[in-house]
């Protein structure tokens, strides 16, 4: 079994015992469970039961699908949102926006770089992804194992930590001082996306800005030119996340640090 593997087994396992030993009703507790069920037993398909022709192929992607797995247990154990936290989050965001001389209801964001932001927040989804098929085509995919590893603990770590920050996104908030944003055909679809796939609430840290930034260090580490354009990709989606109020900045930040942690904990280990 790799690394990654056991890590997302432990994670999973872990999120079953924490939903039957939080105050979740029923259902959610057997849909945490169904889910981890379902997980394991697709990593132990891949390893044990697909054609060996197939199978290391098979689990350097599963991850990625696995991934979702994850992120639809945690949105089990979102219930309400805590009133307080909601505003602490927000008064941070003034605060910090405040402090880098930006006001963003006097900030009015061009079609043109609208259009280029909300494309950066569209790549959340396909950029991980993307960063196996770049160990590919470098001929690394050997590297593949190390790849997720840092990738699962960064995003594991925020959506850990998520079900003690419940709080909506700043775009759904009232009063919450958002950019001057032109409507667009690129954001109208991310908040299609959003409606019908999302967990209606934000991951803390934001679970998108850790995996891309984790993904961008490593290629950096083992393919630089590669690393180069997702790192450009990965600070754009965190730029991307809190001008258009999908996170607050205090998601965004903390976020960046995680990935960096992680990358600095694992670097010997490989």
């Amino acid at each position: 079994m790799r690394v990654a593997e056991w890590i997302q087994i432990a994670f999973f396992s872990i999120l079953v015992v924490a939903a039957w030993r939080r105050p979740l009703a029923r259902q959610r507790r057997l849909r945490v469970t169904a889910f981890a069920t379902l997980a394991i037993a697709a990593i132990l398909a891949a390893r044990y039961f697909v054609p060996p022709r197939f199978s290391s192929v098979v689990r350097d992607w599963i991850p990625a699908a696995l991934l979702l797995v994850a992120y639809r247990q945690i949105g089990e154990f979102f219930t309400e949102p805590n009133q307080s936290v909601q505003a602490r989050l927000a008064a941070f965001d003034r605060s910090f926006l405040r402090a880098v001389h930006v006001q963003p209801a006097r900030t009015s964001i061009g079609l043109l770089r609208a259009l280029y932001l909300e494309l950066a927040y569209l790549l959340v989804y396909p950029l991980v992804p993307l960063g196996v098929a770049a160990l590919y085509i470098a001929g690394m995919r050997h590297n593949s194992d190390y790849y997720w590893v840092v990738i699962l603990l960064a995003t594991y770590t925020c959506f850990a930590v998520t079900p003690f920050v419940p709080a909506l996104p700043p775009r759904l908030l009232i009063g919450y001082e958002m950019f001057e944003i032109p409507p667009n055909s690129l954001r109208a679809l991310n908040q299609w996306i959003l409606r019908r796939a999302s967990i209606q609430a934000i991951t803390f840290p934001s679970a998108h800005v850790a995996s891309s930034a984790a993904a961008a260090l490593v290629l950096l580490r083992l393919e630089p030119r590669a690393g180069l354009v997702f790192l450009w990709a990965a600070l754009s989606i965190a730029v991307a996340t809190v001008v258009g109020g999908y996170h607050y900045a205090a998601d965004v930040l903390f976020a960046l640090l995680v990935p960096v942690l992680v990358f600095v904990g694992t670097f010997w280990l490989w």
